[in-house]
């Protein structure tokens, strides 16, 4: 029951990714929902978790995206293993940690889809607003991300303490 309430929630925040997060744009980047999701799930949840929802969620970007299936789901799970580098060393992690890697993830995965963007010969922005939007992004997923982590803390605790119900 957990997975399929968590499908749920991945779906809903790629829906929300792709149609409700452009309008909260800053300097041409908007949030990465499905990627700040994926490094609260490595934090919270391990890497292999965060590795299995980073497919799930880039086959799922990908899917509402005009292009080929596969771009986002690579380039989420180069934003996964960059995480997963960091956190498989930590023991206790805070919300610095969540936010260092959500932007360290933005940059994985901005770079990934531009690689892949240039294997496949699909249309590239210039090189320039591709580094000026990746960092403005990192910044934005990484102010984000220690919040996402405090709304998964108290999801958490109020689902362990809800009563069983028969």
């Amino acid at each position: 029951m957990r997975r399929i309430a968590a499908l749920g929630i991945v779906l809903a925040l790629a829906l929300a990714q792709v149609t409700w997060a452009p309008r909260l744009s800053i300097g041409g980047a908007f949030p990465n929902l499905v990627l700040i999701a994926v490094v609260v799930i490595i934090w919270m949840y391990g890497v292999r978790a965060g590795l299995a929802w980073a497919c799930v969620g880039g086959v799922l970007l990908d899917l509402t995206a005009s292009g080929p299936v596969g771009p986002h789901a690579l380039a989420l799970l180069a934003a996964a293993y960059a995480t997963s580098l960091w956190a498989r060393n930590l023991d206790r992690p805070n919300a610095v940690h969540a936010a260092l890697t959500a932007g360290l993830g933005t940059v994985a995965y901005s770079v990934a889809l531009v690689v892949t963007d240039g294997l496949l010969g699909t249309p590239a922005m210039d090189a320039g607003v591709v580094v000026r939007l990746t960092l403005a992004a990192a910044i934005y997923n990484a102010a984000l991300a220690p919040f996402a982590i405090e709304l998964i803390r108290r999801l958490r605790a109020l689902v362990r303490d809800a009563p069983e119900t028969a």
